[in-house]
Order: C-alpha cells, then sequence, then structure tokens
C-alpha cells in the first residue's frame, strides 16, 4: 500500500534546495567581494524568488481538489479503467489507490485518468495523489486526497479455472477452499464429509450412526440448477483466488447452458440468486465477504 500524503509534502526536494542555496551562497559571495549595490540587489531578488518558488507550491497544494465527474458502472481486477476527473487548479494527477498512471490534469477542463484495480471488490471512492509546482516550477509539492466517486464501480473478480469441489475434477484438491458446487434434487444417498461441503449438507442421522461426519448427496434434475456457493475467507489473497474460481465456475456452467444459483454472503446477509450472465456474476462476487476497498472512505483522508 502507498504511503498516505494528508498534508502536503515535496517531491525529491535535495536536488533543488541544494541548487538554490548554491545560487544564493554564491551572490552572497560575489555581492561581499565587489561590494555593488546592483549585485546585493539582484542577491535579494533571487532569494525572494527562491523562497517563493519553494514554500509557494505548498501553499497551493493545500488547497488543490479534484471531482469525479464521471466513472463506469462496472471493471475488472486487473484490468484498467478510466474516470473523468475536474480540478481547480492545473495539477499533476495520479491514482495511488487503485494504482494508476499520473496524468497532468487543466483547470475546470474534464481529463480522463486511468486506474487499475488489483483486486475484486466495491469501489466507492479513490485516492489520488495531486501536485503542484506553481508558480515558478522550482519544487513539486504533493498531498493525497480521497474523491468520492458519482457512482460505485463494482470490480469483478479475474476469470479462474472453475473448479469447485463437487464437480469431478475438484474433488481431491483438499486445502484451498474452493467455492462449493452444489446439485439440487432428489436425495440420491450420503457420503462421507469432503472439505469444502457446505455445513447445510450435512446429515446428522448418519453422522450419528457412523460416529463420522455425512454428508446428503443429491441428484441433479434435467431442469434444475446448479447452486454454487462462494464462502470467502477472511485473508484477502485467500479470498481473490476463492472469488476468481467461483467466477470461472459459473461461467462455465453458464456456457454449458446451466441454469446457476450464485450463494454469496454480502453486507454480512447470505444471498442465494440466479446468475445469468457474466457481468450479473461479478457484481455479486465484487460484494461478497470484505471488501477490501472499504477502508478508502475514512474521514481523515476525505476530500475537504
Amino acid at each position: 500500500m502507498s504511503q498516505h500524503r494528508r498534508r502536503a509534502r515535496p517531491e525529491r526536494f535535495f536536488g533543488p534546495v541544494a541548487a538554490a542555496l548554491f545560487l544564493l551562497v554564491a551572490f552572497a559571495a560575489v555581492a561581499h567581494a565587489s561590494g555593488s549595490g546592483w549585485v546585493q540587489a539582484m542577491g535579494a531578488v533571487t532569494t525572494g524568488l527562491a523562497a517563493v518558488g519553494m514554500v509557494g507550491p505548498a501553499v497551493l497544494a493545500r488547497r488543490l481538489t479534484v471531482t469525479c465527474v464521471e466513472c463506469p458502472r462496472d471493471a475488472n481486477s486487473g484490468e484498467p479503467f478510466t474516470i473523468s476527473v475536474v480540478a481547480n487548479h492545473p495539477l499533476r494527477c495520479a491514482a495511488r489507490r487503485p494504482g494508476g498512471a499520473a496524468t497532468v490534469v487543466p483547470a475546470t477542463e474534464a481529463r480522463e485518468l486511468t486506474i487499475t484495480p488489483p483486486t475484486r471488490g466495491v469501489l466507492t471512492a479513490v485516492r489520488l495523489r495531486l501536485g503542484t509546482a506553481a508558480p515558478l516550477g522550482l519544487l513539486w509539492w504533493s498531498v493525497d486526497r480521497v474523491v468520492l466517486l458519482p457512482t460505485l464501480i463494482e470490480v469483478a473478480p479475474t476469470y479462474g479455472q472453475g473448479v469447485v469441489f463437487g464437480s469431478e475434477d475438484g474433488r481431491e484438491d483438499e486445502g484451498r477452499g474452493r467455492p462449493v458446487l452444489a446439485l439440487t434434487g432428489d436425495l440420491r444417498g450420503v457420503r462421507a464429509y469432503r472439505h469444502g461441503d457446505s455445513r447445510r449438507r450435512v446429515h446428522w442421522r448418519a453422522t450419528a450412526h457412523t460416529a463420522s461426519l455425512m454428508v446428503r448427496e443429491t441428484e441433479q434434475q434435467p431442469d434444475s440448477p446448479v447452486r454454487v456457493i462462494a464462502e470467502l475467507s477472511e485473508d484477502p489473497a485467500a479470498a481473490e483466488r476463492q472469488a476468481s474460481d467461483a467466477m470461472g465456475a459459473v461461467i462455465d456452467l453458464l456456457a454449458n447452458g446451466k441454469r446457476v444459483v450464485l450463494e454469496t454472503i454480502e453486507h454480512g446477509a447470505r444471498v442465494a440468486a440466479p446468475v445469468t450472465d457474466r457481468r450479473q456474476a461479478g457484481r455479486r462476487l465484487a460484494r461478497a465477504g470484505t471488501n477490501p476497498y472499504a477502508d478508502l472512505i475514512s474521514p481523515p483522508m476525505r476530500q475537504r
């Protein structure tokens, strides 16, 4: 995560400051050796200009603001998208979270800013770094601002392998925490519990008789939907892998003509609803589990 700059700070200040000090010392030495009044006057003017060029951008940076006027509704993890921003002063703008390329934004004119989200989630704001070297361009000062978006952006996970527990390829894959593929239909029998099975499928009577955990196994009807259960981990990296696997499973099932019911936990509540295309699945998985970008709207970082 990049460093926050809640207050204006200089960027790469050693070179400009060292050059200004060297110039002032040179003027002072020449003025002392020559005793000429015009040299002393030039030194005083240079000192004033250097002070303005070094400190002036700091004062202006504190007043920099940016407004987002347009943004997309959907985005994909790892793929760039653009938002349109308007600034109150000419400045250099770079997306910091999620990250993106820097661009120059003129005053009161909309300019597109490219952002590339590294993970899935819901974006209600973005953190931008605003910089200026006005009025003389001697030293850059920058400050971070959290800019609220005009509409939330739901970032879908990447397209995973689509292998889930309950499918033929995923039965021996232990410990990955992949989403459970649960087939609805008539009860076919019971079997031993496998890692990833939903707790709602536990057959308690068979468990009591066998002294080991047993689950129901159902037989899918031709027209019954396939239920994909995506319970994401609290660990961000694991949650991203699980969401990617669930996304791949849903897309593969839809491509094969299956009807899919996606079950997730959104805002602390369990949601089970049909999904008919990739966009719906991406939005559901973007809202599932813990939002990686929830901290962006914390009060200390909001733009005033």
